[in-house]
């Protein structure tokens, strides 16, 4: 072979060579950094991921699969791992003929990508057998350590979020992921993973990657506002210091509690003076509503929830009654963090009786506006499971309630004695009223009674899709209640506000701003309907509406007028800028279309409306006109408070629309313009991330490929300038 021919060959494999080996490192480089970047939201979740029992995930994992029917049901579909939790007693019991009791049975989890299911198994660790299993179509989990790889990985390969966050091993995980709903697209339906990073231009703004885990694709990215921090000590009591217990017969109450992983505190097995009460009370989930997504997150409280729980379980006794009370917190650095969820639940237990169930959300949440939903199951066994009459009360007499049902709302309409419900079992009766606690007046809560089934929440309760209060809604399916075997799901409407007084306000201080709701049951003697004299002394009732399948409108608003001389202050203070960008107040990118142009823009929207008319019309009937231009999808009616009217004044309202008009900013298009993409700040706060990013971006890796072409040509170049030799 001649010398020239041989070096040219030589040169091919080099450069062939050169070629594979920068391929090897990028591929490298992007596997390592969705690795720590894995690793790093691990070791966030890590912090949940304490149980009772320790055990053994990939052998359980294995042990589920090996099940003929769990292998029937997933063979050849695309699924995934999702956690194993060790059942507490009260948990257990409906599976203690095959063997469960306290924590010796453990809950599988897996979820189907392709049916959309989440497949749960009851393995018994005694014995390495499933003793149970079953499908729920309706049920999405919550994030864990299990499910955030496939999320990272989809996220990673976005070129919306590598615009943002470059690399997206390099941001540190602000959060974990969290499941979480969109009102407005596939999120709704369909199980989706929130990602959120800290705006890496250093703004002090939370980026959020919605994931959907079944299309695997990016379906929304966006900012919300942060915080600063306050200058508030925030109590730090040890993590995961909670205890299971029973109480008996103290003020004639037996009870028993432990913590789930992720139904909040479980209370079972509880009597009164030696008269079975209830089975169970559990919390399913807390689902987070905000209308300038408009969605949220489905949090589950528990020692493997979202929200964990934060310090002892603490145990009060009144002299005349009992309480025993959890906190759950996000973060031990409350109230300085992201979106700071910190909730508190609680049962008290009287000498008379009565008992009540109570939740708190200290708030502030991701943004402004926003509602908090506990979704609590009570397992009703009066005198001994079945033969429970259920009665409710209807605009002006008690009526017996033959079947499933929902109500909405559950504060309102109620009977002389202030009571909406009557349940009761021979000689033991009880009375049921959900406390009014708001000083705004925007006490809400829907309520569906329903038939006991197995399957039907006794076990572990996976969160339903969001908005759409499922569970328990999917379950109504006509079967007869009153005399039955009833199960109460209570879900109060919590909601945020920033007004006088301060109530759930965002950046709060400890012990400031509960939001606290209590539903009380209390004995009471035989039912009597009311008598003349009783309905005449009542206010004028409305009867009781049973709700629709509609998306959630944006919070009821206070009745107090809305505070503010100028426009800053009515805008911020009446919630505008949670969903709008108006010039310099608020935020772009959020459910509402940016305003900031709105003078320009106004008088093109209706033929033959001025501007001033139609920006007048938006603020009194929001629904009269719906833009097709909102930020993330096309605009959806009932989102924009309907209420202006009554809480502002003419003279703010004037204010208002003068404000608007001044607002001619040309670089918002006008309708029909394309527009601008999402914005993409790729400035990165350290010189580590710089480098980074410039390893891993796809001008830096041409640039690898043009050197090894360069370099060949060259050399091939003073190869040819060699003389024709022979060896």
């Amino acid at each position: 072979m001649k010398t020239r021919q041989r070096r040219i060959l030589q040169l091919i494999l080099v450069t062939l060579g050169l070629l594979a080996l920068s391929f090897w490192v990028n591929g490298r480089l992007q596997q390592s950094t969705i690795a720590i970047a894995v690793a790093k939201g691990k070791q966030i979740y890590d912090m949940t991921a304490m149980s009772k029992v320790d055990l053994n995930q990939p052998n359980l994992q294995a042990l589920a699969l090996a099940d003929p029917e769990i292998a029937a049901t997933l063979a050849d579909h695309d699924f995934g791992f999702l956690d194993a939790v060790a059942l507490g007693a009260g948990e257990a019991a409906p599976w203690q003929d095959a063997g469960c009791n306290a924590r010796n049975c453990a809950h599988i989890s897996l979820y189907d990508y392709d049916a959309g299911d989440t497949v749960n198994a009851i393995l018994n660790l005694d014995t390495n057998t499933i003793i149970a299993r079953w499908n729920d179509t309706n049920a999405f989990p919550s994030g864990s350590e299990y499910v955030l790889p496939k999320a990272m990985k989809i996220a990673a390969a976005d070129p919306g979020v590598q615009a943002v966050l470059g690399d997206l091993g390099n941001p540190d995980p602000a959060m974990i992921p969290m499941s979480a709903w969109l009102a407005d697209n596939d999120c709704r339906d369909e199980w989706c993973v929130n990602l959120t990073y800290h705006d890496p231009a250093g703004s002090g703004k939370i980026f959020h990657i919605f994931v959907n885990m079944e299309q695997n694709k990016v379906v929304r990215t966006f900012f919300t506002r942060g915080r600063a921090d306050l200058p508030v000590a925030a109590p730090q009591p040890q993590r995961y210091d909670f205890s299971d217990g029973c109480q008996e017969d103290l003020y004639g109450w037996n009870v028993c509690w432990e913590m789930t992983a992720n139904d909040g505190v479980n209370y079972y097995d509880a009597s009164f003076n030696g008269t079975d009460i209830f089975e169970s009370v559990k919390l399913g989930q807390v689902e987070a509503w905000y209308p300038s997504w408009p969605g949220g997150y489905r949090d589950e409280v528990g020692f493997r929830g979202s929200v964990p729980p934060f310090g002892p379980t603490e145990f009060t006794d009144f002299g005349d009654g009992f309480e025993v009370r959890q906190l759950f917190t996000e973060f031990t650095h409350w109230p300085n963090c992201i979106c700071c969820y910190r909730y508190e639940e609680f049962m008290r237990f009287y000498e008379d009786g009565r008992f009540q169930i109570g939740f708190v959300s200290h708030g502030p949440g991701c943004d402004d506006l926003s509602v908090y939903r506990p979704f609590y199951r009570v397992d009703l066994t009066l005198d001994g499971r079945g033969g429970d009459d259920v009665w409710v009360w209807d605009t002006n007499q008690w009526v017996e309630v033959t079947e499933e049902t929902e109500f909405h709302p559950f504060v309102d309409d109620l009977s002389p004695d202030s009571e909406k419900l009557a349940t009761f079992d021979g000689d033991t009766h009880y009375r049921w009223q959900m406390f009014r606690s708001d000083p705004l007046g925007l006490d809400e809560a829907r309520v569906f009674l329903l038939d006991y089934k197995e399957g039907e929440g006794d076990g572990p309760i996976p969160p339903g899709p969001g908005d759409v209060f499922m569970p328990p809604r999917q379950w109504l399916d006509g079967d007869p209640v009153s005399g039955e075997d009833p199960v109460l799901w209570w879900i109060p409407l919590l909601k945020t506000k920033q007004s006088n007084p301060v109530w759930c306000q965002p950046d709060p201080e400890p012990g400031v701003n509960m939001c606290e709701t209590i539903l009380e049951a209390r004995p009471a003697g035989e039912l009597v309907q009311p008598t003349e004299e009783e309905l005449a002394a009542m206010p004028t009732a409305t009867a009781t509406a049973v709700a629709g399948d509609t998306p959630t409108p944006a919070p009821t608003n206070t009745p107090r007028p809305v505070q503010g001389e100028d426009a800053q202050d009515i805008i911020l203070n009446s919630g505008c800028g949670s969903c709008h960008k108006i010039g310099t107040l608020g935020e772009a990118h959020k459910v509402g279309p940016d305003l900031s142009n709105i003078g320009n823009i106004a008088a093109t929207r209706i033929e033959g409306m001025t501007a001033e008319e139609y920006i007048l019309q938006s603020i009194v009937d929001p629904n009269a006109y719906i833009v097709t231009d909102c930020p993330n999808t096309p605009c959806i009616a009932n989102i924009m408070p309907r209420d202006y009217t009554s809480r502002l004044s003419p003279g703010q309202i004037d204010i208002m629309v003068a404000y608007l008009l001044t607002q001619t900013d040309d670089s918002v298009p006008l309708p029909g313009d394309p527009g601008d993409a999402f914005p993409a700040p790729k400035s990165v706060s350290n010189a580590k991330n710089q480098v980074a990013n410039s390893i891993m971006s796809p001008t830096f890796q041409l640039f690898q490929v043009l050197l090894i072409i360069i370099f060949f040509l060259l050399t091939l170049f003073l190869l040819l300038k060699l003389p024709n030799d022979d060896d």
